[in-house]
C-alpha cells in the first residue's frame, strides 16, 4: 500500500462532571486567581446539560486544496459515539460535513446560532474538528488555522478559521465552564496544495485558554498525523474512541489518553517506517478528572427559538431512491431534500402524486410564536433567502396567502433555482384562486427539482 500523508484536522471541546479534590491546577504552581477560584467551584457542580458540535471536512470547494479520505467519516463516528455510548441527547449534537461545513456555518453555531445561546455555565462542551489545518509557522504571527470547506489556502487569515482566536472567542462568549479541545491536525507533505503543506501540527500550549479548557492534539507541533492503513480512519481519532470505551461511561479523559498515546505511537511507527506520532495533552483545568459520558442531570430540550433558527445539518443522508412493497407491485419512492422542520408530503408512487396543503410547509405547535421568532430570525439574517422563506412558510399556516406570495417573490428573485420556492408560491396562487400561475409554478417547480413527482396536487 503506498504510503502518503493525508490532511486530517479535529478541534474537539469535550468537558466532563467531577469532583474535584483540589482546587489548584495541578500542572501551575501559581495561587488561584479569583476567576479560577469561581471556575473551579463551577466545575465542581453537577454537569446541567451536554452539547457538541462535530465537524469532518473530506471534500473541499477549492481545485488546490487536496480531498481527505475519513474526515468526514471520523466526525460520523465521533458523533455516533456521543448520542450512543456518551450519554448526549441527538439533538444537542451538530454534526456539520463537507459542503456544510463553510465558515461562516461552522463560526455561526459555535456561537448565536447555538452555543452561545443553549450553553449555560455547568453545563458540557464538545467540539470536534476533523480537516486540514495549518501549522503556527505558515503564519508570520505565528497563529493556526482550521480549513473549512470554502477556506482559499492562499488566504488563510481572510478564509480560514483562526485557532487562537476561536478559542478565544467560545471562552467569552458561551457560558459553558467546562471545556476540551482536541485537535487531530495532519498536513499533506508532498502533494498538499501550496499553503497547508508545511510539516507541522497545531501548538496546544498556544490554543489552551483559561481554567476549565483542555486541548488535546494528535500529534507534537514538529510532527504530522497520520490516516490508518489498517481501517478507515484517522489513527488518533480511532484510538481515541477506543481509549474512551476502556472503562464505559466512567472512562476519564486521563485514562483515554493514556491508553491513546502508546496505541497511536505503536501504530504510526510499525505502518509508516521512520515516522513518528505522539499526541498531547495540555490543560489549565482546575480539578482532577473529567468524564465525557457523565450523566446529565438538568438535560432539556432546545428552545423552539433556537430550533427555528438552525439550518440542516448532516446528521441525516441525503435521500436516496427507496423500493416501496405494494400489493403486486414494487414502486419506487423518492423525497426530496427539505429542512427536518418541514413535513414529507403525502406521495404515493403507485399513483405518482404529490399532494400538497398547509401542514406540508408548517406544522408549528404556536404560529403565532414561530411567526414572531421567523420575522426576529429575518430581521438578523435580512440577505438570506432561506429566512425569508421560513417567514413565508409560517404565513401559509396562518391563512396569509398575500403576504406569503409577496414575500416568496422576493425570495425567488434572490434564488430562483430552489424547487420548494415555486411549490409554496403555487400553493399560495391556488389559495387565492389563480389556478393558472399556481399551474405555472409547479411546472417550473418539477423543472428545478427532477425527482418531484410528474403530478402534483392541492390537497385542500
Amino acid at each position: 500500500m503506498k504510503q502518503t500523508i493525508n490532511a486530517i484536522m479535529a478541534a474537539l471541546l469535550l468537558v466532563a462532571q467531577v469532583s474535584f479534590t483540589q482546587p489548584v491546577n495541578a500542572q501551575s504552581s501559581d495561587a488561584p486567581t479569583t476567576a479560577q477560584s469561581a471556575v473551579a467551584q463551577a466545575a465542581s457542580q453537577p454537569v446541567h446539560d451536554k452539547w457538541a458540535i462535530v465537524v469532518g471536512i473530506s471534500k473541499f470547494e477549492k481545485p488546490n486544496v487536496p480531498s481527505l479520505k475519513y474526515s468526514a467519516k471520523d466526525a460520523r463516528d465521533f458523533y455516533d459515539y456521543l448520542i450512543k455510548e456518551a450519554n448526549f441527547a441527538p439533538d444537542h449534537v451538530r454534526l456539520i460535513t463537507d459542503e456544510k461545513a463553510t465558515r461562516r456555518r461552522i463560526l455561526s453555531e459555535l456561537d448565536n446560532m447555538f452555543l452561545g445561546r443553549v450553553a449555560r455555565p455547568d453545563d458540557m462542551i464538545v467540539l470536534f474538528f476533523s480537516t486540514h489545518g495549518s501549522p503556527a509557522q505558515l503564519d508570520k504571527m505565528g497563529k493556526n488555522f482550521i480549513v473549512a470547506y470554502d477556506t482559499e489556502p492562499n488566504e488563510l487569515f481572510a478564509t480560514g478559521i483562526e485557532m487562537q482566536a476561536m478559542t478565544r472567542d467560545l471562552k467569552e462568549r458561551v457560558d459553558a465552564k467546562r471545556v476540551l479541545l482536541v485537535l487531530d491536525a495532519c498536513h499533506s507533505g508532498g502533494t498538499a496544495a501550496k499553503g497547508i503543506h508545511r510539516v507541522g501540527n497545531f501548538d496546544t500550549d498556544a490554543l489552551a485558554i483559561g481554567t476549565g479548557q483542555m486541548v488535546i492534539c494528535s500529534s507534537e507541533p514538529d510532527q504530522q498525523s497520520w490516516e490508518s492503513k489498517r481501517y478507515k480512519n484517522g489513527v488518533f481519532t480511532r484510538q481515541l474512541l477506543d481509549g474512551l470505551r476502556s472503562k464505559g461511561e466512567e472512562t476519564s479523559i486521563d485514562e483515554a489518553f493514556s491508553s491513546v498515546t502508546s496505541s497511536v505511537q505503536d501504530e504510526v511507527r510499525q505502518d509508516y517506517p521512520g515516522i513518528r506520532q505522539t499526541p498531547v495533552i495540555r490543560s489549565k483545568w482546575s480539578g482532577e478528572k473529567l468524564i465525557l459520558a457523565v450523566k446529565p442531570s438538568a438535560a432539556g430540550p432546545i428552545p423552539e427559538s433556537v430550533i427555528f433558527d438552525l439550518e440542516p445539518d448532516s446528521t441525516k443522508p441525503t435521500p436516496a431512491v427507496a423500493v416501496v412493497e405494494a400489493p403486486k407491485v414494487a414502486m419506487v419512492a423518492t423525497t426530496t431534500t427539505r429542512p427536518p422542520s418541514e413535513p414529507k408530503a403525502i406521495m404515493t408512487k403507485a399513483t405518482e402524486v404529490l399532494k400538497l396543503n398547509v401542514a406540508y410547509f408548517s406544522n408549528a405547535a404556536d404560529p403565532h410564536q414561530a411567526y414572531a421568532n421567523a420575522c426576529q430570525a429575518l430581521a438578523t439574517h435580512h440577505s438570506d433567502p432561506e429566512y425569508a422563506f421560513r417567514k413565508a412558510k409560517v404565513m401559509i399556516q396562518l391563512g396569509k396567502w398575500g403576504s406569503a406570495m409577496q414575500e416568496l417573490k422576493g425570495v425567488i428573485v434572490d434564488n430562483p433555482n430552489i424547487a420548494g420556492y415555486y411549490l409554496a408560491r403555487a400553493y399560495c396562487f391556488h389559495k387565492m384562486k389563480q389556478d393558472g400561475n399556481a399551474e405555472a409554478d409547479l411546472e417550473t417547480a418539477k423543472f428545478k427539482d427532477v425527482f418531484l413527482p410528474n403530478r402534483i396536487e392541492f390537497e385542500d
